[in-house]
């Protein structure tokens, strides 16, 4: 028993604890590339530098416009209420309906890219955002509205589903990675968490629809830079044809150069429209048939850890959606009278303060745990070593809720609120980032491709090919459990007051959260157990190599 965790009944070691092997540095070491490339020069891992660092540029500017999208009104939804003749109740719907709709979108782009190919994907969402966002930048009448953001969400499941995540692993080397998902993820929070104040701004000066009409010219300005820098990144590469790379160590200078490749390896992979929408390319060898692609990734649900994880994400992520759903409705009433602009500043700036430092803070406790705990469990490292970072994350939940729904009773300073909100964002930025870095842990490499949060994981190499899994099917529940609530927030506030309200939704999210030490305690005999029953279907070898800390 190794602090706490379990060892499994039959004293079979899962393939997710494994051995940290330290490297030294010799005067000479090998090391293969992570994932092995081809010799093929359409492969996304030989693309010249500038290639790769223009669709990286296009990656952040898409989850940028994205993240920027479901927030756009929040500080506008009592206007949008009195201009529509509608209540409060409906004008929240006008996001839990973009979040459900982007659920489904999220699954069904990975599904669709596995069969038609990414750059389709990124394509038809684009333009699909662009046509939306005008559409509900003229729409006359609630029920117009409504329907342009579930078309909205339905074009957001690209850049959250893919282009941080698949896209960028099809591109980058997996030593490459960490910084790339890092910055890709804090675009997002930052789009999401300041939206609000600027468009405060627009709504307050011009009017909400103005502010969708920005959104139209950004999704233009993607829609460009989509057709010229982010061709198509599925590349099926053969066993047959990798490289190794030698790295030579002498005098302190490091040097690289490819020391074994099969240059005749056969080219039977071709990229499906390599810059453009190429009809007279390609069908990718062996892709999955549309429904099969649609329905695999539900599978994973039968796993006990997985289920875990999608309770508990779905809980803690929905707090971001809850709050931009009562702030106008608290904020802009006695005693605190804010306008539009001071809801948006406050609902924007102190949520991405706390955001920030807790994705950031998480990512990095995770690690240390990790790589401290193995040292002292003599080079044995166990995924639940990441869950250290949870009772932190459970305590700040406490306060923030607590915190807030108190500040706002009491009717303290938008200061004090503010410090509350930004408290409760950074439990959720942990939070969330402590669960998906366990979950992908022991789902291996492709559990991370698919959320998202891969950045918690870039010092740590887990070979691909253990457990086929996705998990976009995560989104979906998410979605449908925050479209859910949207019916309920606002009425249920104004029933019961802030202190029950936020006491109310912080204490099922604290109890929730708690169940992280049971994962813990038992969690190697689930992974043990989960493999002795092949929930996952492994495939090939799963053999781990060398781990980097």
């Amino acid at each position: 028993m190794a602090f706490g965790v379990l060892e499994p009944a039959t004293g079979v070691q899962p393939s997710s604890t494994y051995k940290v092997e330290s490297v030294d540095h010799a005067e000479i070491k090998i090391q293969v590339r992570v994932p092995r490339p081809s010799s093929s020069h359409l492969d996304p891992l030989n693309w010249s530098r500038l290639k790769k660092e223009l669709l990286f540029a296009t990656i952040i500017l898409g989850s940028c416009f994205t993240g920027s999208l479901g927030p756009v009104l929040v500080p506008g939804f009592a206007v949008v209420a009195k201009d529509l003749d509608v209540n409060l109740t409906n004008v929240t719907l006008l996001n839990g309906s973009l979040v459900m709709a982007l659920g489904v979108s999220s699954y069904f782009s990975a599904s669709f890219s596995m069969v038609f190919g990414k750059r389709a994907v990124y394509l038809f969402t684009t333009v699909l955002l662009l046509v939306s966002c005008c559409w509900a930048a003229a729409s006359k009448s609630y029920v117009s509205l409504l329907a342009s953001r579930v078309f909205q969400g339905l074009g957001m499941g690209s850049f959250l589903a893919l282009a941080g995540t698949a896209s960028m692993n099809d591109v980058f080397f997996v030593q490459e990675r960490g910084l790339r998902v890092g910055l890709w993820n804090l675009g997002f929070i930052a789009s999401v968490n300041l939206t609000p104040v600027i468009s405060g701004y627009v709504i307050s000066n011009m009017s909400w629809r103005w502010s969708f009409w920005f959104e139209a010219i950004m999704y233009g300005i993607l829609l460009v830079a989509v057709l010229i820098c982010f061709p198509e990144t599925s590349f099926i590469r053969h066993s047959c044809d990798v490289s190794v790379t030698e790295t030579i160590f002498k005098e302190g200078e490091g040097k690289e150069r490819i020391v074994a490749i099969n240059p005749n390896a056969p080219e039977r992979s071709r990229l499906w429209a390599y810059w453009g929408i190429g009809l007279d390319s390609v069908m990718f060898p062996d892709r999955p048939n549309l429904i099969i692609a649609c329905i695999k990734p539900w599978y994973i649900l039968i796993h006990p850890i997985v289920a875990w994880e999608c309770v508990m994400w779905a809980v803690v992520f929905t707090w971001t959606i809850l709050v931009g759903a009562v702030a106008s409705q608290i904020f802009t009433a006695a005693p605190f009278n804010m306008s539009t602009v001071a809801v948006g500043n406050l609902a924007g700036i102190a949520p991405f303060l706390g955001s920030a430092i807790g994705t950031s803070v998480g990512g990095l406790l995770c690690d240390f745990c990790g790589r401290s705990l193995a040292r002292r469990n003599s080079g044995t490292y166990e995924p639940e070593f990441r869950l250290w970072v949870m009772p932190l994350a459970t305590v700040t939940m406490a306060i923030g809720t607590f915190g807030l729904g108190a500040a706002i009773e009491q009717g303290l300073s938008p200061v004090v609120c503010g410090v509350f909100l930004a408290i409760l964002n950074f439990a959720v930025g942990m939070g969330c980032t402590g669960i998906v870095a366990y979950t992908n842990d022991v789902a291996a490499e492709r559990a991370g491709d698919a959320f998202g949060l891969a950045m918690v994981n870039h010092n740590i190499y887990v070979p691909s090919g253990q457990y086929p899994m996705d998990l976009t099917c995560l989104q979906v529940i998410k979605s449908a459990f925050a479209f859910g609530l949207s019916f309920v927030f606002n009425q249920y506030l104004a029933q019961v007051g802030p202190l029950k309200f936020f006491s109310t939704f912080g204490g099922v999210t604290v109890a929730v959260m708690l169940t992280h030490i049971p994962i813990y305690v038992f969690g190697k005999r689930i992974r043990a157990w989960s493999e002795h029953h092949n929930l996952f279907h492994r495939t090939g070898n799963a053999k781990h190599g060398n781990v980097f800390w």
